[in-house]
């Protein structure tokens, strides 16, 4: 499990490239230590979630999944925490982006096993999936949380991993409540 979890970190901290200052994102809404927000989503990570710092990036124009926020908790301990934001173009339905996203992951891991997907909405009423996953098995294993969701011109993915038996549902679902999302760019669902 020690190994999943920091690859998991190493993942993060590996997305992080020092030569990217030289790309200047569009405004977005100011933000503090633990929020990521742009012209469509926000998102403030709970108490004890630490930032992991991202190059800037256009938020309009995402030829691939792109991980643009992190937070992690109790790094490289075996109760780490780590929430992601990703972002890619996307202009097909919500459905569709469901289950690309299932795809795209099966594709990148072994092991990968949905027990759950069902049609929900972010905390502002914005359609989306709640997705439960486990990753890898045994002493290995990943539980993953998250919803995803379309904004119109992108597809997003907010999720939560940990260890098996580091995290369940209802504190998942609790970690990731804060997050509004609208059309892009700001316009009603």
């Amino acid at each position: 499990m020690k190994r999943t979890l920091t690859s998991i970190a190493l993942c993060v901290a590996l997305a992080v490239p020092c030569a990217a200052a030289a790309q200047t994102p569009p405004a977005a809404a100011p933000q503090s230590a633990n929020q990521y927000n742009d012209p469509a989503v926000s998102f403030t990570a709970p108490a004890g979630f630490i930032a992991v710092r991202m190059p800037p990036h256009d938020p309009g124009d995402y030829q691939e999944r792109t991980m643009v926020a992190a937070f992690v908790k109790n790094p490289g301990q075996p109760d780490q925490q780590t929430i992601t934001i990703s972002v890619e173009n996307f202009d097909n339905t919500l459905d569709a982006f469901e289950v690309l996203t299932e795809n795209e992951l099966r594709g990148e891991t072994d092991g990968l096993f949905v027990k759950k997907k069902e049609r929900t909405a972010l905390s502002n009423g914005m359609p989306a999936y709640w997705q439960e996953m486990s990753v890898g098995a045994g002493f290995d294993e990943v539980k993953r949380f998250g919803y995803v969701w379309v904004d119109g011109v992108r597809g997003l993915s907010l999720s939560i991993s940990a260890g098996y038996g580091h995290i369940d549902e209802p504190t998942a679902k609790q970690d990731l409540a804060n997050v509004s999302a609208v059309r892009y760019p700001n316009r009603p669902y």
